[in-house]
């Protein structure tokens, strides 16, 4: 278990599980844990260090997003500004696919079906992004809870509304196979278009709701699920999400286009927000995550996709860890040395919890904690290091040495960073 699972792009082939249900420079200097007069830790050889091929410098500052690169820096940035389920429920933990960046209207087909992708795509979905999670279960028939919450960004508040309704009297007029949908209405959210459907399984019948919001440039969209024992709470997930939802998505500080920037192209934002990604090391392949890394990620994006989200939530934020690096590596840096610190215990003991147990640290880093744990997939091997401010961590499945060069490389990254970043 990594504190944070960022899925390689072979699971993200898997993304219908729930859907559906749903109709610096690199020559800098050491600056060390006290901001200068540090080199490296006692107890540490960087000599014996195996870091394999990978690097051992910060990489090269990343600058603006581009034309081309947009789509996906907005997409990350949306994530800090979208529920996650855990916030409806306190008991939706158990993180699922679709939980992605959106790229464009057509991603709105594994989240939904193809045909509200294709609607998205004609009214011109800019991006979005989508969370999913379930109440844990120790069976996969076991009843279950589960809410997929999505925010998608349009150029106008039109075209919003008009993905709204006509994915709407899609669901009630067109079988793709799982029945039609019946309109609803939640007193409460007269401006939601709601719709619900039952499945009947072998554990027995369970209903769904889907519900559309339009608001502003954005849509909102809250999938519920649960047994048909407990319909009462799929409304009242759809309403807490909405409750939670708006005023969350007034706060995002969204790219303006070109119309709304009097026609003039916009200045576009920071890819590296805070300047921690230089810190992590990189993809072999640009497009392993499919948009979701190579990105700089707040507390609440982080949690997304995590494997215990509440905890992930809380700790980053209670460290002040504002944003933090996904690349093939995670970095997370604190306000200080105790922050850090705290991160690193506790998600490690958080993996111990999950049934991983202790591993060999790597040659020469005797600091880090490694754990590792035989399933289905294969063994998965996590390791993480603490410096100064900083934490990294490295994970694989069924290559306990590379994860080992890796977060090896990754300490000595972090001895160049910079420990007085604001």
């Amino acid at each position: 278990m990594r504190t944070t699972t960022w899925m390689p792009a072979a699971v993200l082939a898997t993304a219908v599980l729930l859907a559906g249900c749903s109709n610096a420079d690199t020559t800098a200097e050491p600056t060390g844990k006290s901001g200068g007069d540090h080199t490296a830790t006692a107890s540490v050889d960087p000599a014996a260090l195996d870091t394999g091929s990978y690097p051992t410098s910060p990489a090269p500052e990343f600058g603006r997003a581009t034309q081309e690169t947009i789509l996906d820096v907005d997409g990350q940035r949306l994530a800090e500004f979208t529920v996650v389920p855990f916030e409806i429920d306190p008991e939706l933990t158990s993180v699922k696919m679709p939980t992605m960046v959106m790229r464009s209207g057509k991603n709105l087909g594994v989240v939904l079906s193809d045909a509200a992708g294709d609607i998205a795509h004609n009214h011109q979905m800019l991006y979005g992004y989508v969370s999913t999670a379930a109440t844990p279960t120790t069976k996969t028939t076991d009843p279950s809870r589960s809410v997929v919450q999505a925010v998608m960004r349009f150029n106008n508040p039109e075209d919003a509304a008009a993905t709204a309704r006509e994915i709407h009297q899609n669901l009630l007029t067109v079988d793709d196979g799982t029945g039609l949908e019946t309109a609803e209405n939640i007193d409460i959210l007269p401006n939601t278009l709601v719709s619900t459907g039952q499945t009947n399984f072998d554990a027995g019948p369970e209903v769904s709701v889907n519900a559309f919001t339009p608001h502003g440039d954005y849509l909102l969209y809250t999938w519920a699920k649960a047994p048909a024992a407990d319909k009462d709470w799929t409304a009242k997930a759809v309403a807490k999400s909405l409750q939670l939802q708006e005023p969350l998505i007034d706060q995002f500080p969204a790219t303006p286009t070109r119309t709304q920037n009097g026609g003039q192209s916009a200045q576009l934002p920071m890819i590296d927000q805070d300047k921690v990604l230089i810190y992590a090391l990189p993809e072999e392949d640009a497009q392993a995550q499919l948009g979701d890394d190579m990105a700089a990620y707040g507390p609440r994006g982080m949690a997304h996709r995590s494997t215990n989200p509440p905890l992930t939530y809380k700790i980053l934020t209670d460290a002040g860890s504002d944003h933090n690096a996904v690349y093939k590596t995670t970095v997370y840096r604190a306000k200080d040395d105790a922050g850090a610190e705290t991160i690193l215990t506790e998600f490690y003991n958080d993996l111990l919890a999950e049934g991983f147990t202790a591993a060999p640290t790597p040659q020469g880093l005797p600091d880090a904690k490694c754990a590792t744990k035989d399933t289905v997939n294969g063994t998965q091997d996590y390791c993480m290091v603490a410096n100064g401010r900083y934490v990294g961590e490295a994970s694989g499945t069924d290559n306990k040495k590379d994860v080992d060069q890796q977060i090896s490389a990754q300490y000595l990254i972090l001895e160049h960073a910079d420990q007085n970043a604001e």
